[in-house]
């Protein structure tokens, strides 16, 4: 309960800070040169959307082993929709860290494609597991009532 109310407070400084007016915090002289400048702060973000998309694709590749390893795995379809998801949140970042220097209208539109699938992957994923959890929890309810009733049998017998 903790951690979900320190999200939400963090969540909206974030929100605070991001939609501030300029005249509420005081001006940062980007021409000078330091850590924070306009090209050090662009930097960072290059580096950081390139280390996200390597990420965001290492991810899935583990997905898919687990996948091929484990033949009993249950709800395949879901985890292929998180590898969709997945995957296409790293081609954002990827396409991001390229439109950082100047870049041309297929780069831009490139961007906005990968961006809206990842809008309609993202939104099916969440619509998805609304109600596959409630089952899931079904599941594992009966699963726990089925190891009792053999835990029992097993003492009666044993």
């Amino acid at each position: 309960m903790s951690k979900g109310i320190a999200t939400v407070l963090l969540i909206l400084c974030l929100l605070v800070l991001v939609t501030a007016e300029d005249d509420e915090f005081p001006r940062v002289n980007c021409d000078e040169e330091g850590f924070w400048s306009i090209e050090s702060i662009m930097q960072c973000q290059l580096v950081s959307d390139f280390l996200i998309a390597v990420a965001y694709f290492s991810i899935p590749l583990e997905l898919v082993y687990f996948i091929i390893s484990c033949t009993n795995i249950p709800f395949k379809w879901v985890m292929a929709q998180f590898i969709a998801f997945i995957v296409l949140c790293g081609m954002t970042h990827l396409l991001n860290g390229w439109t950082y220097a100047p870049h041309t209208f297929q780069l831009m539109l490139a961007l906005t494609i990968f961006k809206i699938l990842t809008a309609l992957v993202s939104c099916a994923t969440a619509i998805t597991l609304i109600t596959l959890i409630r089952l899931l929890l079904q599941l594992k309810v009966r699963e726990l009532f089925l190891k009792k009733k053999a835990w029992e049998l097993d003492g009666k017998l044993g």
